[in-house]
């Protein structure tokens, strides 16, 4: 790190934050400038914001001896929904559920059995 910002200039590209220490450990502040130079020169493209994921409703078909793992129908299609505690969900209950990238995730859990 210290090679990369030593090509970039001191003051308009980055600044020392002062503190007790000796000046070599004081902490380096990039500016706005200095990020987008150092963006620009290691190839990094801005990220586009993460899409919130949207709640479906599914209904549970069957049950597994694993308490964490649920059989939920989506849109017709029968998918494992990972989930806190499956005892207290019913075949055949509405499931509020998310997809978080990689799997289906339970997002509301009942408190009794076989309603919210």
């Amino acid at each position: 790190m210290k090679e990369i910002r030593s090509s970039y200039l001191e003051g308009t590209d980055w600044l020392r934050v002062e503190s007790k220490k000796p000046k070599i450990l004081w902490e380096v502040s990039w500016t706005d400038e200095g990020i987008l130079k150092l963006k620009e020169n290691l190839g990094i493209k801005d990220v586009k914001e993460i899409a919130i994921p949207e709640i479906k409703i599914g209904t549970v078909c069957s049950k597994f001896r694993n308490p964490k793992v649920l059989v939920v129908l989506i849109d017709g299609i029968k998918s494992h929904v990972i989930c806190r505690d499956n005892t207290k969900f019913g075949i055949g209950m509405e499931v509020h559920i998310k997809w978080d990238g990689v799997r289906w995730c339970v997002v509301k859990h009942p408190r009794f059995n076989g309603k919210y």
